[in-house]
């Protein structure tokens, strides 16, 4: 759960300081950047729809055996879901487990009246069906959609409200935020 919560953390301080709305071209960047970045620990393969978009990406631990020999073991597997703008609506989250792909949790996006959302469910394998959101982050956008605000809500315990964990005001954006702005 520390790991976790440090990941999300890092990952939430990245989406903070370069991004404000994720998109189609977003995930496209991003995995243009993994995937030419240079890390030999991971290998990255992207499924595209007919629009160009990323729908489906696989994530491979990539373990050398001996000299020239690689075994590929499947880590992670991500699913996208886009409005008709490229605004990113879902990701969900796949772990490989017993010979196969098993749904783990979901990421859902909304942009309403300049704030951005995202909140994060579980998926219960009992119930066939996902939990309360777990955790959510909220982006305060000014008017020409740069972040102002950002604030991590976090539930506790099941029923319970989601509680305000931190929250701070950004002041300060790299230049080339604008990209992940783009909605072509």
């Amino acid at each position: 759960m520390k790991t976790m919560m440090i990941s999300m953390m890092m990952f939430l301080t990245a989406l903070a300081s370069e991004a404000q709305v994720m998109t189609s071209a977003t995930v496209t960047y991003l995995y243009e950047k993994v995937t030419t970045s240079g890390n030999n620990e991971f290998v990255y393969n992207a499924e595209y729809n007919d629009r160009g978009d990323i729908i489906a990406m696989d994530v491979y631990l990539k373990r050398n055996l001996y000299k020239d020999v690689v075994r590929l073991i499947p880590s992670r597997r991500y699913q996208y879901a886009y409005a008709e703008d490229g605004l990113l609506i879902s990701r969900m989250l796949y772990g490989w487990h017993h010979g196969k792909w098993q749904l783990r949790g979901r990421h859902d996006y909304q942009l309403t009246d300049g704030l951005y959302t995202v909140e994060y469910s579980r998926w219960n394998r009992k119930k066939a069906n996902y939990d309360q959101p777990l955790g959510m982050i909220t982006y305060s956008l000014r008017p020409d959609e740069s972040i102002y605000s950002v604030a991590y809500y976090y539930r506790h315990r099941k029923d319970t409200p989601m509680k305000l964990e931190w929250q701070t005001v950004v002041e300060r954006q790299f230049a080339d935020a604008d990209y992940y702005l783009t909605k072509e």
